[in-house]
């Protein structure tokens, strides 16, 4: 048997950074949010932001969360279809920690990337073709 995709990843968010997770995935990133106006009325205990056409990933807010350590999973990859300066503007304008740019292999080869640390404590890979 072989996988064919990621189809979401599941993140645990504290109630209390909500909004800038939200700010720095949508706003900043540029990502659409998807049920985010049945969450925030009460009709939905999550919603999702939207990677791509086939992956997403699935907020799940928490009263309380622990906060994110890189013990267990360390980060996960977005490849994203801007350029490195366009990636680069849109994390120093959300004023995001960059922790690493470099080049580095993944399971499509090596791309150029940017790791930046979320307002949750989750780190982020962004790669590039260019």
């Amino acid at each position: 048997m072989k996988a064919t995709a990621i189809d979401h990843v599941n993140v645990r968010v504290p109630e209390s950074a909500i909004e800038a997770f939200v700010g720095f995935y949508r706003d900043d990133v540029g990502f659409d949010l998807e049920y985010y106006d049945e969450y925030r009325a009460g009709e939905r205990e999550f919603f999702y932001v939207r990677l791509g056409p086939s992956c997403i990933i699935h907020v799940s807010p928490r009263e309380t969360v622990p906060e994110p350590t890189g013990e267990t999973i360390d980060h996960f990859a977005v490849f994203v279809d801007a350029s490195m300066d366009e990636v680069m503007e849109r994390v120093e304008a959300a004023d995001a920690e960059v922790l690493t740019e470099a080049v580095r292999e993944g399971a499509t080869g090596e791309y150029p990337c940017v790791y930046v640390e979320d307002p949750v404590g989750y780190t982020v890979e962004f790669k590039t073709a260019a």
